[in-house]
């Protein structure tokens, strides 16, 4: 079980039941494993907008040019992966209420896979195959020590709620995802798949953006959804049944486009969009269930990126189908846009918000409760700079999106440069959150304010 309150900070170990959230196994209160990740997360993001007005346009008239693969890897690898890594290291122990463990490397773990990014993003921004597999391989390696990690604190766990159950399949489709990526990596280099290169494409496309960062983020929702809109009476059932349909139409997408076989394409593709949109439905019975009834900007991240959801999924596979995915570069673009950015770039930005500034809140000001006046959770952001980040984002991005279809250069770099200055604020904000602040200039709350209760997660 594990409780939070609303706004109003309370003492870690207390009645609140915070002590969790705070902190990993090794040390209550240390956020210095999943903080890393989640910052230079919030870089990619912000290096994937100023690329993306330059870049994307590129894309219209070469798809596989390097500078377009170092893009996506930005934005899967830099972006999105990252702050995945350190958000499932901060949350797996909170859901499970239990410590990490085969924690005996866990230091190595971000250095490791930070420099295999790195590496990788250099060799397809200037096209060098060593780069390509020495980074590659980097990544494979903290790939599997991740997994080892995850694995083992799930597996020695005495409950494992739905979220978990999210998160595991979807590690086990992260190591094949990057398995898959350093095969392609290796092919570049020996040529051994002969036709088989545009199958291993849309199959490590499947497995990487539905199998790795979809099921993670639609688990790690059915926790904080609840979580931070105080949802009460929200039960499991239907999150169940969205769980198996989500893996069934995983597989029979992921294997359909690796044999190369549409009754099987569209079987998975048809499990998919039966996924989402009960998902879509089971999220919307959550907002009509919430107690925190104004609606947070992290949370309108959130909801607007559920619909993007529900939107891109099935004219993904409507896509593949016909086959536009390749004779139609505007199409691939705009799917990829709608995905990256629509449902998974706004669900991390929306999350981000909540969960860093907790960690920096439990850790900078928790020991300080009772001594002397301390900032709220909701004073560690700027808001009027969060408001602007999501109109910029979610005007910019219908732009864009229509700029892929037209073919439009100019259209998609518009569109591109705000979803990109909306991305740069978005992540300035959660870093100005982070940064020491003088005691005279430190946004101080009334620790008498209303309390709207503690949220209790099952």
């Amino acid at each position: 079980m594990i409780t939070i309150s609303g706004d109003t900070p309370r003492p870690p170990g207390g009645a609140a039941g915070i002590a969790p959230m705070g902190g990993l196994a090794a040390a209550p209160g240390d956020i210095s494993i999943p903080l890393p990740f989640m910052l230079v997360g919030l870089c990619g993001a912000a290096l994937f907008g100023v690329l993306l007005p330059l870049v994307g346009p590129l894309a219209l008239l070469v798809p596989d040019f390097p500078h377009v693969l170092a893009l996506v890897h930005v934005a899967t690898l830099g972006w999105l992966t990252m702050i995945m890594l350190g958000a499932s290291l901060q949350l797996v122990p909170v859901m499970l209420v239990a410590p990490l463990r085969a924690t005996k490397f866990l230091r190595l773990h971000f250095p490791a896979y930070l420099t295999g990014v790195v590496l990788l993003i250099s060799g397809f921004w200037w096209w060098r195959l060593p780069l390509l597999i020495i980074g590659g391989s980097l990544v494979v390696a903290s790939v599997i020590h991740h997994v080892a990690i995850l694995g083992a604190t799930i597996a020695q766990a005495k409950t494992r709620p739905l979220s978990i159950r999210f998160m595991a399949a979807a590690l086990g489709y992260l190591l094949l995802v990057v398995s898959l990526g350093l095969t392609a990596a290796l092919n570049l280099q020996f040529d051994f798949l002969d036709g088989g290169w545009s199958n291993l494409l849309l199959t490590h496309l499947t497995l990487g953006i539905v199998g790795w960062l979809t099921c993670t983020l639609m688990g790690v929702s059915y926790t904080l959804v609840r979580m931070f809109a105080l949802v009460h009476g929200h039960d499991d059932a239907l999150g169940t049944r969205v769980f198996w349909c989500l893996q069934a139409g995983i597989v029979g997408l992921a294997l359909g486009f690796a044999l190369g076989w549409e009754p099987l394409i569209a079987l998975g593709g048809l499990a998919l969009t039966g996924a989402v949109w009960l998902f879509t439905w089971d999220v919307a019975r959550m907002v009509r269930l919430r107690r925190r009834k104004p609606v947070e900007v992290a949370q309108r991240h959130a909801f607007v990126a559920v619909g993007y959801l529900a939107l891109v999924m099935p004219l993904a596979v409507v896509a593949a189908l016909r086959g536009n995915v390749y004779s139609t570069p505007g199409v691939f673009i705009a799917l990829a846009l709608a995905a990256f950015v629509g449902w998974l770039g706004q669900s991390t930005v929306g999350y981000t918000y909540k969960i860093v500034p907790f960690l920096i809140w439990n850790a900078r000001y928790a020991p300080l409760l009772g001594k002397q006046r301390v900032p709220l959770l909701r004073d560690l952001l700027n808001a009027p700079l969060q408001r602007a980040s999501f109109w910029l984002i979610n005007l910019g991005l219908p732009v864009a999106i229509c700029g892929a279809l037209l073919a439009q250069a100019l259209i998609l770099r518009t569109g591109g440069s705000m979803i990109g200055a909306g991305l740069l604020v978005a992540a300035a904000n959660v870093w100005h959150a982070v940064l020491p602040k003088g005691k005279r200039h430190a946004p101080l709350g009334s620790q008498g304010e209303r309390n709207e209760g503690p949220v209790v997660i099952r």
